[in-house]
């Protein structure tokens, strides 16, 4: 028994200077960000080796099971709390926004796609005003113009030449992200939530629809290799279980005005590695479009 001791107590003094050091959050923020950002590009060339259902169905499932894992081993908390706001986080925010962005990213450029998405915080704005009875402020206002200028711009709906649909996904995987952000908050407005317990609950329950996908999906088909497997892998661990775990650690240790600029951030990345690995390079009017919901979100951010 003495001999754990010392291991033990350098365990719990390493954990300690870790939670306390001042650098660290930061550190895995612009790691977290930089993570997200590169998924686009990464979901973008595993599609290319599975079909879209089928994508889903294997990235939700490892994201999933990771994240129940870890609620798992944690070895206590297992019965579900609030199941009724865990179902709907769970379906909105995890499976209709997978599939969405998963749609989105078939026919759309990843860059492109992701600035889309992150409309997200525009969405959030309308919602909490109905949901949540939060006022609309001067700056929101604003905020939503130039959003809404800046959507025009990238969808560019005059310009009648398909490729609309993609387009119009990402900007619903924006709408189910905001909603399940929005249900999140109402849930705990209600009362102390275990964030871990409820995490891993609503990502089991986007599972359960994807028995309604499987006979869309083409499991037979994949095209297998290890950059497919690293590429899911990355999807499905890290991006999806290990940031959300990331990101609920870093809600308790920075600033919510500080956090919120990811949504500036994320996008901004996306386009650049887009361009680079994939050579997706925007348009002039799309990068203009770009910066105008880059102001906006600025702008709600503020408010």
């Amino acid at each position: 028994m003495s001999t754990l001791n010392p291991a033990r107590r350098l365990a719990a003094n390493l954990s300690a200077n870790l939670a306390a050091s001042r650098w660290l959050p930061y550190a895995l923020f612009a790691g977290l960000v930089t993570m997200w950002a590169y998924n686009y590009v990464v979901m973008k060339v595993t599609l290319q080796a599975a079909t879209p259902i089928t994508h889903l169905i294997i990235r939700t499932a490892i994201g999933s099971v990771t994240l129940f894992g870890v609620l798992l081993a944690r070895g206590h908390g297992i019965r579900p709390q609030r199941l009724r706001d865990v179902c709907q986080v769970g379906l909105s925010s995890n499976f209709l926004y997978g599939l969405a962005v998963t749609l989105a990213l078939v026919a759309g450029a990843a860059g492109r796609t992701s600035v889309l998405v992150f409309t997200m915080p525009f969405w959030v704005a309308l919602l909490s005003r109905w949901l949540l009875a939060e006022p609309f402020s001067r700056n929101a206002r604003w905020a939503m113009a130039a959003g809404f200028a800046g959507l025009m711009l990238i969808v560019a709906p005059w310009q009648l030449h398909g490729g609309m649909l993609p387009m119009l996904c990402a900007v619903l995987a924006g709408l189910f992200w905001a909603l399940g952000s929005v249900l999140s908050k109402r849930a705990t407005q209600r009362g102390q939530l275990d964030s871990l317990n409820f995490s891993g609950w609503q990502a089991l329950v986007a599972l359960l629809p994807m028995l309604l996908l499987l006979p869309f999906a083409d499991f037979s088909g994949i095209h297998w290799s290890p950059a497919f497997v690293l590429g899911m892998v990355y999807s499905g661990v890290f991006s999806s279980a290990v940031g959300w775990l990331a990101w609920l650690w870093l809600l308790r240790r920075l600033p919510a005005s500080t956090l919120s600029f990811n949504s500036l951030v994320i996008p901004v990345l996306a386009v650049g590695m887009a361009a680079y690995s994939l050579g997706e390079w925007p348009r002039q009017d799309e990068l203009l479009g770009m910066l105008l919901i880059g102001a906006g979100i600025v702008l709600i951010a503020r408010r």
